[in-house]
């Protein structure tokens, strides 16, 4: 999968987090929800400000559809099957991502302090080490969750070897 599924660009920005001291952990206990509950909220004026939202709407729905007791909740009641990771740049979070595995592995969530993470490789590094992880627990398939129209993630994805599968949602 390394040399075969992600790209070069990918490859490339794993190996600089890594050498830059990014640091990644992960945790199966549900003590990292708040972190990543933390970057989800930053990562919602992010998301709130590219769609040209009102920010107070933004935040409101979020805290009502998303919050940290849910993640809290998921994590208490699946255990080992919810990895919470995180990426620290000296020693800051960056970067947080849940995936669900329990047989084959689901990347549910990604969030990230934007001006931190940056060009760090952060998410990259983190998705590198959770796909590494899957394999080596046996997943045949790391879902990489919905695009929706944005070509940007849709671009990240593709970078770790994912192919867009069409379906239909009723």
């Amino acid at each position: 999968i390394w040399s075969k599924g992600f790209s070069t660009l990918t490859r490339r920005k794993v190996r600089a987090a890594q050498k830059n001291g990014v640091v990644i952990e992960r945790d199966t206990t549900g003590k990292f929800a708040s972190v990543f509950h933390h970057l989800y909220m930053l990562s919602i004026d992010r998301w709130a400000e590219q769609a040209n939202e009102p920010l107070p709407l933004a935040r409101l729905r979020a805290r009502s559809r998303d919050p940290l007791a849910k993640f809290e909740s998921i994590a208490k009641t699946l255990g080992d099957a919810c990895h919470i990771w995180v990426a620290t740049i000296d020693g800051v979070p960056a970067a947080s991502t849940i995936v669900l595995q329990f047989g084959n592995a689901n990347y549910s969530r990604n969030a990230m302090d934007k001006e931190l993470a940056g060009r760090s490789g952060a998410n990259d590094l983190i998705l590198n080490m959770a796909i590494q992880e899957a394999c080596e627990a046996g997943c045949r398939y790391f879902h990489l969750g919905e695009s929706g129209s944005s070509s940007g993630l849709d671009e990240f994805k593709s970078r770790f070897g994912a192919v867009g599968v069409p379906y239909a949602e009723y």
